[in-house]
């Protein structure tokens, strides 16, 4: 018997210091990573993704400067942007974002018509989103895969360069209450093509941190993408800017 611990014991002593070894060496991928920028009234927009140790998103969003938000004010007409997320290890379905800020809001009146910012988080590309017309009516009223959208969601038709949106017939502003935010889902020829938090600029400005869960769904157009289960905006203070995010991602 002593022969034969004898003989284990190196073996075993091996084994941990080549776990050990595989442990050191792995690669921390935490991080974030700032996607495509541009400027406007002197400051720098711009995507990012946050990723954990073992590189999955923890949260992924848009940067607008305090700056640039607060000049918002002095707007008569809308602003928007497109601009893509990082390439690299981006593990969930999202390829760009488009974001604008309507200081007049927009239809329907009584509802949408205050000053907020559309947020679309889209899973195809600029060209695709842009090759939508205003013919493409057929492809916009598609319905979408059992189960990628929840029962409260009705789509309400087709917006050019953007694709058809669904709104949640239960969600507070349609049901008497004022509008601060809400979340909608987009799709086109029968495709999930974006998810779009819609936030006003008083909401943002009243809560300054803001998190919600993100209507459940039960299937996903990219199986084995990460999709988030939450959506908010914070202040960040030592940037000093607001981040408008999706995070809580979960492998699907």
């Amino acid at each position: 018997m002593k022969a034969i611990t004898l003989s284990v014991r190196p073996l075993t002593m091996l084994a941990v210091a080549a776990l050990l070894f595989a442990g050191a060496c792995k690669k921390d991928k935490s991080g974030t990573q700032i996607g495509e920028k541009t400027n406007y009234q002197g400051s720098t927009l711009s995507t990012y993704i946050t990723t954990d140790e073992d590189g999955h998103p923890v949260e992924m969003g848009f940067t607008i400067p305090e700056a640039a938000f607060n000049s918002f004010d002095a707007l008569s007409a809308d602003v928007d942007w497109s601009l893509d997320f990082p390439t690299g290890d981006n593990e969930t379905p999202f390829v760009h974002m488009w974001a604008g800020y309507n200081p007049h809001g927009h239809e329907p009146l009584g509802i949408y018509d205050k000053p907020h910012f559309d947020f679309h988080f889209y899973m195809t590309s600029e060209a695709e989103r842009l090759a939508i017309t205003p013919a493409d009516t057929v492809a916009g009223a598609k319905p979408l895969p059992a189960g990628q959208v929840p029962v409260t969601y009705i789509n309400t038709g087709l917006v050019p360069t953007m694709g058809a949106h669904w709104i949640d017939v239960t969600a507070p502003e349609l049901n008497g209450q004022p509008f601060t935010e809400t979340f909608i889902f987009g799709s086109f020829d029968g495709k999930m093509t974006f998810y779009e938090p819609m936030i006003t600029k008083a909401f943002i400005e009243e809560k300054h941190n803001f998190e919600k869960a993100i209507p459940a769904v039960t299937a996903y157009r990219f199986p084995g993408k990460y999709y988030p289960t939450k959506f908010g905006f914070k202040h960040d203070h030592d940037a000093d800017a607001h981040n408008f995010y999706l995070t809580g991602f979960v492998k699907r």
